[in-house]
């Protein structure tokens, strides 16, 4: 008897003292989306496409330490603002698994005084892929705390 193949699953959440409007714009609004959502400072995110509208495209180019580029490209599933965006997210060759169909829901809720930021990327084909995945959604949470924080001391730049 052949066993059922196992689907992957990333759940990384993270609390920002910041209106669930300033989050969200950080997750739908591309030039927000090149300059804090990138896994990590040494990888550089570049909008391609943008059409944020259940069923627009989008098209994200990601340009690696080592000078290799890759891209992502997906639809917006749902566009709930500010609690939720819902979209599928596919690499591109010569990604190792390219042509992969995965789906990202970002979930926000009150939490007090603060947001709460849920991330789940699910359908991932194996472990390693959802490693990946996990460390760089990881990353991008950190990276936009780091931004509030810094916003907060420079206002100019928050909202």
């Amino acid at each position: 008897m052949k066993e059922a193949s196992r689907v992957w699953t990333v759940v990384v959440n993270l609390l920002y003292a910041v209106p669930m409007e300033t989050i969200f714009r950080a997750f739908t609004e591309p030039r927000h989306v090149v300059s804090r959502l990138s896994p990590s400072d040494d990888i550089a995110t570049e909008v391609i496409e943008w059409d944020l509208r259940p069923g627009g495209a989008y098209r994200l180019g990601f340009r690696f330490p080592d000078g290799q580029r890759n891209s992502v490209i997906g639809r917006f599933q749902e566009i709930s603002r500010p609690e939720k965006l819902v979209f599928t997210w596919t690499w591109e060759a010569p990604d190792p698994h390219a042509g992969i169909d995965t789906l990202v829901t970002v979930q926000l809720a009150r939490r007090g005084e603060e947001t709460e930021v849920t991330v789940t990327h699910e359908r991932f084909p194996d472990e390693e892929t959802r490693e990946r995945h996990d460390e760089s959604w990881s990353g991008a949470l950190a990276r936009l705390a780091a931004w509030l924080a810094n916003a907060d001391s420079n206002p100019g730049t928050r909202r």
